[in-house]
Formats: structure tokens, sequence, C-alpha cells
């Protein structure tokens, strides 16, 4: 009979490095260029939309004011309605198994509620006016979009709803209303 084998040697835990606040403000950073990738491929290819533009200034200002995460989330959100653009003018061709539809619902419903507790946790005055506007938006616009039987735009809406509500202004409202659009892309 053989020799029991002995147990392994546990390796020394390293200290988690997602603990430096800068390691979190670079994350940010890097997200917010990969949003800003994917929004500017779409507008130039020929999906342009009115809020992504306002989204986009908004995330602009907030990168120079030095608030990554919040520039992030307002690129997400203008990504998520890109595509939610860009699918509402395919989604209704094609059919949907029940057993899928079920699991799109649930995770519309997950969607919608993140997005609803982020946003209780603070108050309209601690969000710039244009993000509340476009917030309230968002979320008629999903549940609309899922009542239609549009579920990936009502899915990408959900999304872009969720990234909306993280979004928190600094000190007094520095930004503009939202109103001057942004030509993404070399000018």
């Amino acid at each position: 009979m053989p020799p029991p084998k002995k147990a392994a040697k546990k390796a020394a835990k390293k200290p988690a490095k997602h603990h430096d606040p800068k390691h979190h403000e670079t994350k940010d950073l890097r997200r917010a260029y990969e949003h800003l990738g994917r929004v500017e491929l779409l507008q130039n290819a020929g999906q342009v939309d009115a809020d992504v533009s306002v989204l986009a200034t908004l995330a602009q200002k907030e990168l120079k004011a030095g608030h990554v995460k919040e520039a992030a989330d307002l690129l997400r959100a203008a990504e998520h309605l890109s595509f939610a653009a860009l699918g509402s003018e395919r989604s209704k061709s094609s059919a949907v198994a029940a057993d899928l539809k079920a699991t799109i619902t649930e995770e519309f419903d997950h969607l919608l509620e993140r997005a609803e507790e982020h946003w209780a946790q603070g108050n309209e005055g601690d969000r710039h006016a244009a993000v509340v506007s476009l917030y309230k938006r968002v979320c008629k616009r999903a549940k609309k979009a899922l009542d239609e039987k549009s579920y990936r735009p009502a899915l990408e809406l959900a999304h872009a709803a969720e990234a909306l509500a993280h979004v928190r202004k600094h000190g007094a409202d520095q930004l503009p209303s939202g109103k001057e659009h942004l030509k993404l892309g070399r000018s």
C-alpha cells in the first residue's frame, strides 16, 4: 500500500492590490477610454444619437475635472444607448423561446432594481440635471421596449439606466445642461 500523499503547502497570500485608490482611478480611466472608443466606432458608423452626444460631453467635462469614475459610467451609459438604438432597428424580427424570454425578463428586472437602488442612495440634487432627465427617459424607454418584445434594446436600455444611476456630481453643478453636442473623433 502506497504511503498517503502529503498535503500541498499553502501559498503565501499576497495582499490585494485593489485596495489602492490609484488602482481604481487607473481602472476607471481605462474603462472610460474603452467605452469612448466603442461609442466613437458606433458614431462613425452612422449611429448618432443626441443623448449619446450629451453623455459624451458630460463625460469629457468630468474627465477634465478629474472625476474618472463618473466619466466611465457616463460613457458606459452612452455605449449602451448606442447599442439600444442599433438593436431597435433589428430586434423585432427574431422570435425568442419562452425560457430565454423568462431569463431576459429576469435580468431586465434585476438591472432596473439595481438602478433604482443606486438611484435611491442619493437625491436629484446630487446629480446633473441632464443625467436626471435622461435616467427617467431611459427607464421609460426600457420598459416600453420590453413591453414591445424588443428584448435586446430593452436590456441595453436597462444597462444604460444602471450606469446612469452611479453618476454623481461633485460640488456645484459645474457641468452644462448637456445641450451642447459633442462630435466624437478627431476634429
